[in-house]
């Protein structure tokens, strides 16, 4: 484990944070299921390589492993609820229920959503913002010593991109994805003010309990898709 950590020490620093704006931007963007998920699994791995500054590289790994089972109980989750998709045997106006009267706008050969144009614009914005934020030196959280400049820039992009997902998602599987990567950027910014075992518990704890809500809430709506189905 130690050598795989050494191995890839050259990512520590400025180009992991470039490597978690571009996972956060693909997570908020949420074009496909398996990219979000893909990009998920990065920012994990790419974090724990961060923790490593802040934390005992035996606890680094444990936060690298707790963000693989949530990736997992995520992934299980995805196909059981058949990846978002809805059920064949409804009606269009069924359908248009579920998904509301969404107008549509065309972009060359390809038809969108005003639903996904906004979210595109809006991630786009937040990307300029914390790119605009993090390149400013007089922002710094408090707590982070200044040698560790790539983990206040991590923390910011995480959080910051991860409330930006929240709130531009309309599912839970999608939400749940940017609520752990605000949580990912609020243990990194934690860890950096205390490095608390008890605390490393139970913000595992709190991973799994809410990988477990998001799975739920996830097979929950579509159980209401199919008891629309069969009114």
């Amino acid at each position: 484990i130690f050598d795989w950590i050494a191995r890839f020490d050259h990512l520590r620093g400025e180009p992991a944070v470039l490597i978690l704006l571009f996972t956060a931007t693909l997570i908020a963007l949420f074009w496909d299921w398996r990219l979000a998920l893909f990009a998920l699994i990065i920012q994990y791995l790419v974090v724990g390589l961060l923790f490593v500054d802040l934390l005992d590289p035996r606890l680094a790994i444990i936060k690298v492993l707790v963000g693989m089972f949530v990736c997992l109980i995520l992934y299980m989750t995805a196909r059981q609820v058949r990846y978002g998709r809805l059920p064949a045997d409804l009606s269009p106006e069924e359908v248009s229920h579920i998904k509301g009267d969404q107008a549509k706008i065309a972009l060359g050969p390809w038809t969108v959503s005003h639903a996904a144009v906004l979210r595109t614009v809006t991630v786009v914005l937040a990307i300029i913002v914390m790119v605009i934020v993090t390149r400013q030196t007089t922002i710094s959280l408090p707590g982070i010593p200044d040698d560790l400049s790539h983990i206040n820039q991590a923390v910011l992009i995480l959080m910051g991109m991860g409330v930006v997902g929240i709130v531009v998602s309309r599912n839970p599987l999608p939400a749940g994805m940017a609520l752990f990567t605000f949580l990912t950027g609020f243990e990194l910014y934690y860890a950096a003010l205390e490095q608390s075992v008890a605390m490393l518990v139970a913000l595992a704890a709190l991973n799994f309990a809410l990988a477990l809500a998001v799975s739920y809430l996830s097979q929950a709506r579509l159980v209401s898709w199919y008891a629309l189905s069969n009114d």
